[in-house]
């Protein structure tokens, strides 16, 4: 297997790493980017973004984290964010690659039709899909007319519509792998990892030590650490410090609060503090984000607290 060390983080594959917009979604087919490198995606992992997959034609192999699994039409794969992967696909593979900000599952309007957060949580997940059943035209449908909907080009956040469809989608792909995952219960490390993430959705901007949170989950801070370093490719502290950058990204692009005032409710005592910790994390200042967010249109006075979508 890939050595960890060696493993690239792209957003989208071949792409240079970058902050991701809480609304960042993307489709392709399957063969865009594929065929570009002679239908081999080397190991690699996408911090914060989801990805669904949908095989329609042809065949490939799927390699994650030591797991192998054979892809043949219909086949169905959530990847998680972080989880390590790789594809070697036949040259006539097609299909749809659906990447999605992790942010954007907890999206309420997304909540509202399906509980995203079992598909953002753990390893990798797949399911073969009947080529002539109803489920596999209806994935199908609904991804052609996401992309459809995509390539007419956006601005500001997603319209209701579009969310909607992404809804479908996520619930009809949650439905089905939960059904193929009946019969394999998740490991143990995978179950940790899962409840450290929504221990620290809770208590991220609660300064929380490694300790505490193993202590609340009921274990100890190195076998935490190496959980978290095995599934989630990151320590703790990273883990918990991506997080306290996504909120930072929130309220930045979101609401009309000074940095000062961000900062304080991320519980940064020292604004310029927090303006050292942005500018290393991002490569850029605050003020700068800001500016460069100002596509996502005028949404003002949205809370800064943990829920906000």
């Amino acid at each position: 297997m890939t050595a960890r060390r060696s493993i690239d983080r792209y957003a989208l594959f071949g792409e240079s790493p970058r902050p991701i917009a809480p609304e960042f979604l993307h489709i392709e087919p399957i063969s865009v980017r594929s065929s570009l490198y002679e239908w081999q995606i080397a190991a690699h992992a996408h911090p914060g973004i989801f990805q669904l997959l949908l095989l329609e034609a042809g065949s490939g192999v799927l390699v994650s984290d030591g797991v192998e699994v054979t892809l043949v039409p219909v086949s169905l794969v959530a990847l998680p964010s972080g989880c390590v992967h790789e594809f070697h696909f036949a040259p006539d593979a097609e299909g749809w690659v659906l990447s999605i900000a992790a942010d954007l599952l907890n999206d309420a309007r997304v909540g509202s039709l399906c509980d995203a957060s079992r598909l953002a949580a753990g390893a990798m997940r797949s399911a073969m899909l009947e080529g002539s059943g109803a489920l596999a035209g209806r994935l199908s449908w609904l991804l052609a007319d996401l992309a459809a909907g995509l390539e007419q080009g956006r601005s500001g956040m997603l319209a209701n519509a579009l969310v909607a469809e992404l809804g479908m989608v996520l619930a009809l792909a949650d439905e089905e792998l939960g059904r193929a995952a009946k019969a394999r219960a998740p490991s143990r490390r995978d179950d940790l990892a899962a409840r450290f993430k929504a221990q620290v959705e809770l208590h991220f901007c609660d300064g929380w030590s490694v300790s505490r949170y193993a202590s609340a989950l009921g274990t100890t801070g190195p076998t935490l650490t190496r959980c978290c370093r095995e599934v989630l490719l990151r320590s703790p502290g990273e883990v918990v410090l991506d997080r306290i950058l996504l909120q930072a990204m929130r309220g930045l692009t979101y609401s009309t609060a000074s940095v000062a005032q961000i900062a304080a409710s991320l519980g940064f005592a020292d604004p310029a503090y927090f303006a050292r910790f942005f500018k290393a994390r991002t490569g850029m200042t605050a003020g700068v984000f800001r500016h460069q967010r100002a596509w996502f249109g005028d949404v003002t006075a949205l809370p800064l607290s943990g829920d906000a979508a």
